[in-house]
């Protein structure tokens, strides 16, 4: 088993941005010191929901006041620069860190996002996809020329600088619909699930439909020659320990309720209901379902068990499920949803490194 912990960077007070943000880098030295074995990073534009505009600049930031903690992403989303920035600019994550990087990439949810770029949201799949392929061959040995759809590389470019990690640094694939899942299956990337959206999205049987989704996922793996336990199964899932119960619940319960406000925005809800985007079907409808049944508050995740907040018996009970219905080898906890005060959050990360990750 890895244990990493991630954040989404989210700051609701804009005016302790500076202040935010030299937390964050505090848990992260505090997550390496304690012996986590990963850090995972996010980014978003235009809201507080994330505002971490470019992950390439948090993770060289990471990179050099770290030294053995990988550094791995939740997730790059590929549409929104030209591939051959996001392979160098990571190549030079990967080089500063002395080789570790972790890659995860994914294309993006959140229409505001690709209407601020002046994207078309309904391409992001065969945008990421061209993405991908570039990215990938930027990061070999020859040349990259390109002839694509949506970017061209007329004259051979040589990308640099190389990553450390060969043949590059590991990809995961954001994955929660059966495309996202064959294509992992597909590259042999490792997967990168996150129980906030299979929650959004299958409600109280998230832990079943990742379950059918994973057994397809066995079956394309074995379809294209590949073992299908080779790759990392890495979930991140919002996560607080305290010595009580009543006590985690009561510090956890309104961040994490903030948080799912700001998700309300993204994908709407019954009265405000967004048009069906090509691509997006699944989020555009369970999205704002799972908002009008009522299943979107704290007290409904931790009780289908997509958010854990408990003592440390009841953490461990809730993990060693997961991990043992989804085969995960890595969980990813979010501690500091919502903006948790910096000394709650660090007391948790002890806490649960002492009296609960070493039992799962």
């Amino acid at each position: 088993m890895r244990w990493g912990i991630f954040t989404l960077s989210q700051i609701p007070d804009q005016a302790r941005r500076v202040e935010a943000f030299d937390d964050d880098m505090r848990q992260f030295a505090l997550a390496e010191q304690l012996g986590y074995d990963t850090i995972w990073i996010a980014e978003h534009l235009f809201s507080t929901y994330c505002v971490v505009t470019s992950a390439q600049l948090l993770a060289a930031a990471i990179a050099r006041t770290t030294a053995r903690i990988k550094i791995g992403t939740a997730v790059v989303v590929v549409p929104f620069n030209h591939p051959l920035r996001t392979a160098g600019d990571f190549a030079l994550v990967d080089v500063l860190s002395h080789g570790r990087l972790l890659l995860g990439v994914g294309r993006a949810y959140n229409p505001a996002e690709f209407d601020g770029l002046n994207l078309p949201i309904e391409q992001s799949r065969e945008m990421f996809l061209e993405g991908m392929e570039i990215i990938v061959k930027a990061w070999g040995d020859q040349p990259v020329t390109h002839d694509g759809a949506f970017w061209k590389i007329t004259r051979p470019t040589d990308s640099l600088p190389k990553p450390v990690q060969k043949p590059h640094p590991p990809i995961y694939q954001a994955a929660t619909s059966p495309d996202s899942f064959e294509l992992a299956a597909r590259h042999g990337w490792n997967l990168e699930l996150a129980a906030t959206f299979a929650y959004r999205f299958f409600r109280e049987r998230w832990i079943e439909e990742l379950q059918a989704l994973l057994a397809g996922y066995e079956r394309a793996c074995v379809a294209h020659g590949r073992d299908p336990k080779a790759a990392q199964r890495m979930i991140m899932i919002p996560f607080f320990v305290d010595d009580t119960t009543e006590a985690a619940l009561a510090t956890h319960g309104r961040y994490v309720d903030w948080f799912l406000g700001k998700l309300k925005q993204v994908s709407g809800s019954a009265v405000d209901q967004p048009p069906l985007i090509k691509g997006y079907e699944l989020s555009g409808t369970e999205g704002p379902k799972t908002v009008a049944l009522g299943y979107q508050t704290h007290a409904n995740m931790c009780r289908y068990g997509a958010a854990i907040a408990g003592d440390p018996a009841t953490c461990i009970a809730r993990l060693r499920d997961i991990k043992q219905r989804l085969g995960i080898t890595e969980f990813c906890l979010w501690f500091n949803m919502g903006g948790i005060p910096p000394v709650l959050v660090e007391r948790a990360m002890r806490l649960a490194m002492e009296r609960v990750l070493p039992y799962v």
